[in-house]
Protein backbone atom coordinates (compact mmCIF):
# COMPACT_ATOMS: atom_id res chain seq x y z
CA UNK A 1 0.00 0.00 0.00
CA UNK A 2 2.80 2.39 0.90
CA UNK A 3 4.55 1.60 -2.39
CA UNK A 4 1.33 2.25 -4.31
CA UNK A 5 0.81 5.54 -2.44
CA UNK A 6 4.35 6.64 -3.24
CA UNK A 7 3.83 5.86 -6.93
CA UNK A 8 0.53 7.80 -6.90
CA UNK A 9 2.18 10.84 -5.29
CA UNK A 10 5.04 10.75 -7.79
CA UNK A 11 2.60 10.53 -10.69
CA UNK A 12 0.58 13.46 -9.34
CA UNK A 13 3.71 15.59 -8.98
CA UNK A 14 4.80 14.71 -12.51
CA UNK A 15 1.44 15.74 -13.94
CA UNK A 16 1.57 18.99 -12.00
CA UNK A 17 5.01 19.76 -13.38
CA UNK A 18 3.82 19.03 -16.91
CA UNK A 19 0.84 21.33 -16.46
CA UNK A 20 3.09 24.11 -15.16
CA UNK A 21 5.43 23.67 -18.06
CA UNK A 22 2.51 23.94 -20.45
CA UNK A 23 1.17 27.06 -18.74
CA UNK A 24 4.56 28.75 -18.99
CA UNK A 25 5.33 27.80 -22.56
CA UNK A 26 8.64 29.26 -23.66
CA UNK A 27 8.83 31.64 -26.59
CA UNK A 28 11.64 33.21 -28.51
CA UNK A 29 11.97 36.67 -30.02
CA UNK A 30 14.37 38.20 -32.50
CA UNK A 31 16.09 40.05 -29.67
CA UNK A 32 16.13 38.33 -26.28
CA UNK A 33 13.89 40.01 -23.72
CA UNK A 34 12.21 42.27 -26.30
CA UNK A 35 9.20 42.02 -28.61
CA UNK A 36 9.54 44.21 -31.71
CA UNK A 37 6.52 45.09 -33.80
CA UNK A 38 6.26 46.87 -37.14
CA UNK A 39 3.65 49.62 -37.32
CA UNK A 40 2.54 52.50 -39.55
CA UNK A 41 1.93 55.38 -37.13
CA UNK A 42 -0.42 57.44 -39.32
CA UNK A 43 -3.45 55.41 -38.33
CA UNK A 44 -5.18 57.18 -35.43
CA UNK A 45 -6.62 56.21 -33.02
CA UNK A 46 -4.85 52.86 -33.37
CA UNK A 47 -1.35 54.28 -33.82
CA UNK A 48 -0.03 57.79 -34.41
CA UNK A 49 2.64 60.14 -33.09
CA UNK A 50 2.29 62.72 -30.32
CA UNK A 51 3.96 66.14 -30.21
CA UNK A 52 7.15 64.53 -28.90
CA UNK A 53 7.20 61.98 -31.75
CA UNK A 54 6.23 59.07 -29.47
CA UNK A 55 4.07 56.35 -31.03
CA UNK A 56 0.74 56.31 -29.20
CA UNK A 57 -2.72 54.81 -29.61
CA UNK A 58 -4.90 51.79 -28.97
CA UNK A 59 -2.47 49.17 -30.19
CA UNK A 60 0.66 50.58 -28.50
CA UNK A 61 -1.30 50.65 -25.22
CA UNK A 62 -2.36 47.01 -25.66
CA UNK A 63 1.16 45.93 -26.61
CA UNK A 64 2.64 47.68 -23.56
CA UNK A 65 0.32 45.72 -21.27
CA UNK A 66 1.08 42.48 -23.08
CA UNK A 67 4.78 43.17 -22.57
CA UNK A 68 4.18 43.62 -18.84
CA UNK A 69 2.31 40.33 -18.63
CA UNK A 70 5.04 38.49 -20.52
CA UNK A 71 7.88 40.21 -18.68
CA UNK A 72 9.55 41.64 -21.78
CA UNK A 73 10.30 45.03 -23.28
CA UNK A 74 8.16 46.10 -26.24
CA UNK A 75 9.45 48.26 -29.09
CA UNK A 76 7.49 49.76 -31.99
CA UNK A 77 9.37 49.97 -35.30
CA UNK A 78 7.76 52.61 -37.54
CA UNK A 79 7.41 52.18 -41.31
CA UNK A 80 4.72 52.37 -43.99
CA UNK A 81 1.96 49.76 -43.91
CA UNK A 82 3.14 47.61 -46.80
CA UNK A 83 6.64 47.44 -45.29
CA UNK A 84 5.18 46.60 -41.89
CA UNK A 85 3.37 43.59 -43.31
CA UNK A 86 6.57 42.47 -45.02
CA UNK A 87 8.67 42.93 -41.87
CA UNK A 88 6.60 40.38 -39.95
CA UNK A 89 6.46 38.06 -42.94
CA UNK A 90 10.25 37.99 -43.26
CA UNK A 91 11.00 37.93 -39.54
CA UNK A 92 12.53 41.41 -39.48
CA UNK A 93 10.21 42.11 -36.56
CA UNK A 94 8.42 39.68 -34.27
CA UNK A 95 5.01 40.85 -35.42
CA UNK A 96 3.04 43.53 -37.23
CA UNK A 97 0.65 45.63 -35.15
CA UNK A 98 -0.98 48.16 -37.44
CA UNK A 99 -4.73 47.71 -37.80
CA UNK A 100 -4.29 44.42 -39.62
CA UNK A 101 -7.54 42.87 -40.84
CA UNK A 102 -7.68 39.17 -40.00
CA UNK A 103 -11.05 38.29 -41.52
CA UNK A 104 -12.46 37.93 -45.01
CA UNK A 105 -10.63 37.26 -48.25
CA UNK A 106 -7.67 39.46 -47.33
CA UNK A 107 -7.03 37.33 -44.25
CA UNK A 108 -6.70 34.20 -46.39
CA UNK A 109 -3.83 35.81 -48.29
CA UNK A 110 -2.22 37.30 -45.19
CA UNK A 111 -2.39 34.00 -43.29
CA UNK A 112 0.18 32.64 -45.73
CA UNK A 113 2.53 35.46 -44.68
CA UNK A 114 2.23 35.26 -40.88
CA UNK A 115 0.07 33.77 -38.12
CA UNK A 116 -2.77 35.79 -36.62
CA UNK A 117 -3.47 36.25 -32.94
CA UNK A 118 -7.05 36.27 -31.71
CA UNK A 119 -9.01 39.24 -33.03
CA UNK A 120 -9.77 42.07 -30.60
CA UNK A 121 -11.96 44.69 -32.34
CA UNK A 122 -14.45 44.99 -35.23
CA UNK A 123 -14.55 47.91 -37.70
CA UNK A 124 -16.31 48.95 -40.90
CA UNK A 125 -14.92 50.66 -43.98
CA UNK A 126 -15.98 54.27 -44.51
CA UNK A 127 -15.80 57.03 -47.12
CA UNK A 128 -14.25 60.42 -46.27
CA UNK A 129 -14.81 63.38 -48.62
CA UNK A 130 -15.26 67.14 -48.70
CA UNK A 131 -18.53 68.04 -47.01
CA UNK A 132 -20.18 69.48 -50.12
CA UNK A 133 -19.33 66.52 -52.40
CA UNK A 134 -22.42 64.44 -51.58
CA UNK A 135 -20.67 61.11 -51.99
CA UNK A 136 -22.52 57.93 -50.98
CA UNK A 137 -22.04 54.21 -51.47
CA UNK A 138 -24.45 54.48 -54.41
CA UNK A 139 -22.23 56.89 -56.38
CA UNK A 140 -18.83 55.82 -55.04
CA UNK A 141 -18.01 54.07 -58.30
CA UNK A 142 -18.29 57.41 -60.12
CA UNK A 143 -15.57 59.04 -57.98
CA UNK A 144 -11.78 59.02 -57.93
CA UNK A 145 -10.88 57.08 -54.79
CA UNK A 146 -7.76 57.33 -52.63
CA UNK A 147 -6.67 54.38 -50.48
CA UNK A 148 -3.62 53.26 -48.56
CA UNK A 149 -1.53 50.68 -50.39
CA UNK A 150 -1.89 47.11 -49.17
CA UNK A 151 -5.15 47.64 -47.30
CA UNK A 152 -8.49 45.91 -47.54
CA UNK A 153 -9.89 49.27 -48.67
CA UNK A 154 -7.70 49.10 -51.75
CA UNK A 155 -8.78 45.53 -52.56
CA UNK A 156 -12.47 46.25 -52.02
CA UNK A 157 -12.49 49.36 -54.18
CA UNK A 158 -10.44 47.84 -56.99
CA UNK A 159 -12.51 44.66 -57.02
CA UNK A 160 -15.84 46.51 -56.86
CA UNK A 161 -15.22 49.57 -59.04
CA UNK A 162 -12.05 48.85 -61.05
CA UNK A 163 -8.40 49.79 -60.63
CA UNK A 164 -8.63 52.76 -62.99
CA UNK A 165 -10.43 54.98 -60.47
CA UNK A 166 -8.35 53.95 -57.44
CA UNK A 167 -5.08 55.61 -56.41
CA UNK A 168 -2.99 53.91 -53.71
CA UNK A 169 -0.75 55.96 -51.40
CA UNK A 170 2.01 54.69 -49.12
CA UNK A 171 0.49 56.47 -46.10
CA UNK A 172 -2.85 57.95 -45.10
CA UNK A 173 -1.10 61.28 -44.58
CA UNK A 174 -0.35 61.38 -48.31
CA UNK A 175 -3.86 60.19 -49.17
CA UNK A 176 -5.47 62.96 -47.12
CA UNK A 177 -3.15 65.57 -48.60
CA UNK A 178 -4.30 64.41 -52.03
CA UNK A 179 -7.95 64.70 -50.96
CA UNK A 180 -7.48 68.20 -49.57
CA UNK A 181 -5.65 69.23 -52.75
CA UNK A 182 -8.44 67.89 -54.96
CA UNK A 183 -6.36 65.10 -56.48
CA UNK A 184 -8.95 62.50 -55.43
CA UNK A 185 -12.65 62.88 -54.63
CA UNK A 186 -12.67 60.69 -51.54
CA UNK A 187 -10.76 58.19 -49.40
CA UNK A 188 -11.99 54.73 -48.42
CA UNK A 189 -10.55 53.59 -45.11
CA UNK A 190 -11.34 52.07 -41.73
CA UNK A 191 -14.13 53.98 -39.98
CA UNK A 192 -12.41 54.85 -36.67
CA UNK A 193 -9.42 56.19 -38.60
CA UNK A 194 -11.70 58.24 -40.81
CA UNK A 195 -13.33 59.73 -37.71
CA UNK A 196 -9.93 60.74 -36.35
CA UNK A 197 -8.93 62.53 -39.57
CA UNK A 198 -12.33 64.22 -39.94
CA UNK A 199 -11.97 65.57 -36.40
CA UNK A 200 -8.76 67.29 -37.53
CA UNK A 201 -10.31 68.67 -40.74
CA UNK A 202 -13.81 70.17 -40.27
CA UNK A 203 -14.16 70.64 -44.04
CA UNK A 204 -14.38 66.86 -44.39
CA UNK A 205 -17.21 64.46 -43.59
CA UNK A 206 -17.64 60.68 -43.48
CA UNK A 207 -20.24 58.00 -44.23
CA UNK A 208 -20.02 54.25 -43.68
CA UNK A 209 -19.82 51.81 -46.56
CA UNK A 210 -21.89 48.65 -46.93
CA UNK A 211 -18.79 46.46 -47.10
CA UNK A 212 -18.57 43.61 -44.59
CA UNK A 213 -17.43 44.15 -41.00
CA UNK A 214 -13.73 43.41 -40.47
CA UNK A 215 -11.78 42.36 -37.37
CA UNK A 216 -8.23 43.30 -36.37
CA UNK A 217 -5.52 41.03 -34.99
CA UNK A 218 -1.73 41.05 -34.74
CA UNK A 219 0.36 39.22 -37.35
CA UNK A 220 3.15 37.07 -35.88
CA UNK A 221 6.25 35.77 -37.66
CA UNK A 222 5.38 32.20 -38.60
CA UNK A 223 8.36 30.57 -36.89
CA UNK A 224 7.40 32.04 -33.51
CA UNK A 225 4.66 29.57 -32.51
CA UNK A 226 5.57 29.88 -28.84
CA UNK A 227 5.27 33.66 -29.08
CA UNK A 228 1.88 33.35 -30.77
CA UNK A 229 0.59 31.24 -27.89
CA UNK A 230 1.98 33.65 -25.30
CA UNK A 231 0.50 36.68 -27.07
CA UNK A 232 -2.89 35.02 -27.35
CA UNK A 233 -2.92 34.11 -23.66
CA UNK A 234 -2.02 37.66 -22.61
CA UNK A 235 -4.39 39.28 -25.09
CA UNK A 236 -7.27 37.05 -24.03
CA UNK A 237 -6.76 38.05 -20.39
CA UNK A 238 -6.90 41.73 -21.37
CA UNK A 239 -10.08 41.13 -23.37
CA UNK A 240 -11.73 39.06 -20.65
CA UNK A 241 -11.19 41.61 -17.86
CA UNK A 242 -12.44 44.51 -20.00
CA UNK A 243 -9.07 46.25 -20.37
CA UNK A 244 -9.04 46.16 -24.18
CA UNK A 245 -12.58 47.53 -24.38
CA UNK A 246 -11.68 50.34 -21.97
CA UNK A 247 -8.60 51.28 -24.01
CA UNK A 248 -10.63 51.32 -27.23
CA UNK A 249 -13.42 53.42 -25.73
CA UNK A 250 -10.93 55.89 -24.25
CA UNK A 251 -9.22 56.47 -27.60
CA UNK A 252 -12.48 56.55 -29.57
CA UNK A 253 -13.72 59.34 -27.31
CA UNK A 254 -10.68 61.59 -27.84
Amino acid sequence: MKKFAAILIALTLSLALLATAGAEAAFTTIEAGKITYATSPDFPPFESRDDEDNIIGIEPDIMALIGEKLGVEVEAVPMDFTSALLAAQLGKTDLVVSGVTATGEKAIERSTWFDFTNTYVDIKQAIVFKADAGITMDNLGEQSIGVQAGTTGQDLCEDTFGEEIVTAYDTYSLAFQALLNGQVDCIVLDGPVGNAYVAQHPELTMVETTFDVESYAFGVYKQDTGLLEALNAALQELIADGTVENIINEWYSK
